[in-house]
Formats: structure tokens, C-alpha cells, sequence
């Protein structure tokens, strides 16, 4: 796949673009992953490339000053209002000069670092002024080119929403071209899941309702809304990272095994576990809660009911996974960091030791956050001694492959220039994970207006206590803990 592209930034001067994507694009010039390339910002107010550039300079975390110095040269702004058509069509002009400037064969990123309100807009002023049309770029004497188009999370705010974007960007895109980004697929952590289950012999087999008790997805932070408020009020916990992080590392961790682990072959069988999802008893095993002082945050409204934790069960119907309990956790201001996977597999039989049954049953930890790695708890006995007890073992990723990985954005940059679509979010998974969230957020919000749910005060550094009898009674416990 030809790499040699102009990158259009759409919401050029926002945060993401200067903690994110400015540092991505760096590092893929610094291992020289891109060569030949040029970048385009583009927003509403009034700006340039040196502030762009100055802004994200300290979210690099290795500069290299060689490289630096190669994006101020090749860094360009437009200024832009995403609404105006004629505003569009001058920056067609534009993109092509560049082209022209550098050399580039008329392939284009275009990456929409904006809210999803914006979205049909800018999809459709880009086909209206031709900057997405491949076949008008041949006339114009590029022989070979290729378009693709970014869109970031959250895509849609509900079903209704989701779908409604997807109909308005299919009418200017093909599916082959689009590329909704979930972050956490970037994660080295998140994309080494399906290598590990379908490499390694010892576990696969191990991977089903006979030998699995139950597994958990735990997504919790140490820091409340910081600058989000106006946008979170209106999503709230389950919203903002179930729909899309939580439900798309419960699909990668359960999925039955793909022809080949790329792109279609992938996603296919997320949207088939996905589409057996099934939340429990609702209203009976959901909890929600807000940490205190959440409605003293800016923007946020006094009687706000939005919820900032969830703690929620489910089952998968499937053959595979017949009865398992899946739990998931989630909230803001919790004790610490962490994003897993807690795999808790059966207890062995105790009729194999005479004295002895006080063993603790095995489990596996995909750590994605805060320290990437894998770890399983084992049995052994102790020596000189009847006692067994619990031992680990540990894949620290960072220890293994040094500190130098690349970061999420980087990785899916990347994947997006040599046309990976393994790593992104198709229209099938999205709405999927959508008609889940619904039912389990309009029935919350419905019993919570007629207090039949409570709305769960919690402190900050803790979580609602109500969380832990939702699976004690089931007698098993939350594993938050950091490796």
C-alpha cells in the first residue's frame, strides 16, 4: 500500500489533534514508518501551523529534533467554517497545491477530530468540492490514488443517532474507506488479546463455559470529568466507555476463532458475539452511581442524575459461553487506574488432596492499563509443608519489549495509512453495541425517574457498596487490583 499521503486534520485546533495526533504523526516519521507526506489543518478560528506545532511539542514524549523539524516544514493550515460550502471548495485548491508542493500522488487521510455533530456536514462538503472523489484526482493526473476517512469516538449518541450518522457518511464513503477509531483498539495490550488466545495452545481449549466461572471487565479511573463536563453530562459512564471500550474488549476476549486475524475476518465474529449479548435482569443487577460533588463541576447541572459509575451483568448465548456471568465495572473517581480483563476459572475438585481444600481457584489478568501485561495465579504447594499456596506468573510488557511501544494513535495512524481496517469499528459492531447500550440506559434512566433505581452517592477514592453485593450474591468478588 502506497504511503505516501496528505493527512487533512478536520478540529485541527482542538486537544485531541495536539495531544494526540501531532505526537502520533511524529513518531511514525520518526521510525520511519512515513516518508513522504505533508499535513493540512484545518479549523474555524483563527490560527497557524508554528502554534499548532508549539501547543503539542510538550505531549511528545521523545523529540526528536530532526523529525520536529521535518513536520514545521511540512505542516500547513486552512482556516474553515465546517459549514461553509465555498470555504471547501478553497481548500481543494489548496490540498492540491500542497500536493503538487510535495510531490504527493493524491492520497488523502481525512480525519475528523470533531464532535459527531459535525460529521454530515463535513462528509458532505467534502464530496460537494470534490476532496474525496479518487476518480476526479485521476483526471487530474494522479494515476493511483486512495481516500479514507476518520471519524472519532462517540459515534452517535444512542441507536437512533449512530444509525443516522452512518446513513449520511455511507452516501458520500465506502465502508472500505471508512475508519471509526475506539482508541482502546489501539492499545498493545487490547490488540494482543486474540494473538494470545489463538496462539497459544494452553489456552484456547481452556476458553469455554466448562472450565471459565466467570470473567470481568473492569474500566476504572482516579480522575473525575477535568474538562469533559458539558459533553459527559450528556453521556454519562455507560455511554462514554461501555458502549464502545468495555463492549469491544468483552467481544475480542470471547469471539470464536476467525479464518485469519485481519481485518473482516475479525470483525465479523465480534458482530456475531455482539449480536448474542444479553444483559441480565436489569433493573435487578444494575447499579449507578455519582461520586460526590460531581454537581458542584463546572457546567454541571444541580440536579443532574447523570451517572459517573455503572456496575452491570451479562450473558453471552452461545454454546461456548452457555451460563458464564460476564461483569462489568466502570466509573470516574475510583480508588485507582485500571483497565482488565479478569478471567476467574473453575475451582479444582477437592477430592484429589486429603487434608487439604483451601486453595484458591486459578485466574488470568490482561492488564491494559496502568502496567500492559498478562499474569495467572497458580496453586503450588509450599515447601516442606502440606499448605498450598497462591503463586504468579507475569508477562510484563514494557520489561519485555522496553518502553519505546508505540502508543494507540500511532498504531492506528499507521494502520489507516497501510488500509488495516482490523483495528476499527464497523457500522454492524457500532450499532450492535448500541442496541445493547439502550436497553440497559433507557431502562436506568426510565426507573430512575420513577425512584425505582437509585442514584447511588459515592466518595471519592471508593465506589457504591452497592456494587459489591450485585456479585457477591452470585459469591464472587470485584478484582480491582493493580498488578
Amino acid at each position: 500500500m502506497e504511503d505516501k499521503c496528505l493527512i487533512v486534520i478536520l478540529g485541527a485546533t482542538g486537544d485531541l489533534t495536539k495531544k494526540k495526533l501531532i505526537p502520533a504523526i511524529h513518531n511514525l516519521v520518526a521510525n520511519k514508518k512515513i516518508k513522504d507526506f505533508a499535513v493540512v489543518g484545518v479549523g474555524r478560528a483563527h490560527s497557524n501551523p508554528k502554534l499548532i506545532l508549539k501547543k503539542s511539542k510538550k505531549y511528545v514524549e521523545k523529540l526528536n529534533k530532526k523529525t520536529w523539524s521535518t513536520l514545521e516544514k511540512r505542516m500547513y493550515y486552512f482556516q474553515a467554517d465546517f459549514y461553509d460550502n465555498i470555504g471547501f471548495c478553497k481548500l481543494e485548491e489548496f490540498t492540491k497545491s500542497i500536493e503538487k508542493k510535495h510531490k504527493l500522488p493524491g492520497n488523502r487521510i481525512f480525519y475528523l477530530a470533531t464532535l459527531p455533530s459535525h460529521f454530515k456536514a463535513i462528509a458532505d462538503n467534502l464530496s460537494r468540492c470534490g476532496l474525496t472523489k479518487e476518480k476526479i484526482r485521476r483526471k487530474q493526473g494522479f494515476k493511483k490514488n486512495w481516500t479514507k476517512v476518520v471519524f472519532e469516538k462517540p459515534f452517535g449518541h444512542d441507536l437512533k443517532s449512530a444509525k443516522k450518522i452512518n446513513k449520511c457518511i455511507k452516501k458520500v464513503f465506502k465502508e472500505k474507506q471508512i475508519y471509526r477509531i475506539d482508541h482502546y483498539l489501539g492499545k498493545e495490550l487490547i490488540q494482543n488479546i486474540a494473538v494470545a488466545r489463538f496462539t497459544n495452545t494452553i489456552l484456547e481449549p481452556l476458553w469455554n463455559k466448562k472450565h471459565i466461572d466467570h470473567i470481568q471487565i473492569i474500566l476504572s479511573e482516579d480522575v473525575g470529568i477535568e474538562e469533559r463536563g458539558a459533553f459527559y453530562d450528556k453521556y454519562g459512564a455507560i455511554r462514554d466507555v461501555m458502549q464502545n471500550h468495555m463492549m469491544q474488549m468483552l467481544s475480542l476476549a470471547t469471539m470464536d476463532t476467525p479464518k485469519k486475524l485481519t481485518g473482516n475476518y475479525i470483525r465479523d465474529k465480534k458482530v456475531k458475539i455482539l449480536k448474542s449479548i444479553k444483559p441480565s435482569k436489569i433493573k435487578e443487577e444494575t447499579i449507578v452511581g455519582q461520586y460526590i460533588g460531581y454537581t458542584k463541576e463546572k457546567v454541571i447541572n444541580k440536579t443532574s442524575s447523570t451517572e459517573t459509575f455503572a456496575a452491570t451483568k451479562m450473558f453471552i448465548k452461545s454454546r461456548r459461553w452457555k451460563n458464564v456471568p460476564f461483569y462489568f465495572i466502570t466509573g470516574k473517581k475510583m480508588k485507582n487506574k485500571i483497565t482488565s480483563i479478569y478471567i476467574q476459572f473453575k475451582e479444582a475438585p477437592c477430592l484429589l488432596f486429603s487434608n487439604v481444600c483451601n486453595f484458591k481457584p486459578n485466574y488470568m489478568v490482561i492488564q491494559i492499563q496502568p502496567e500492559e501485561g498478562f499474569y495467572i495465579q497458580l496453586n503450588a504447594k509450599i515447601p516442606g509443608k502440606p499448605d498450598i499456596t497462591s503463586v504468579k506468573m507475569d508477562f510484563c510488557h514494557e520489561c519485555t519489549f522496553g518502553p519505546g511501544s508505540p502508543v494507540a494513535y500511532e498504531n492506528l495512524l499507521n494502520d489507516v495509512i497501510i488500509g488495516d481496517q482490523s483495528t476499527f469499528v464497523r457500522t454492524d459492531e457500532i450499532e450492535q453495541q448500541w442496541k445493547i447500550i439502550d436497553k440497559i440506559k433507557n431502562s436506568i434512566n426510565s426507573t430512575i425517574k420513577n425512584k425505582k433505581t437509585k442514584l447511588h452517592k459515592y466518595k471519592i477514592g471508593t465506589y457504591p457498596k452497592e456494587a459489591d453485593k450485585l456479585i457477591e450474591k452470585d459469591g464472587r468478588e470485584w478484582h480491582l487490583k493493580v498488578k
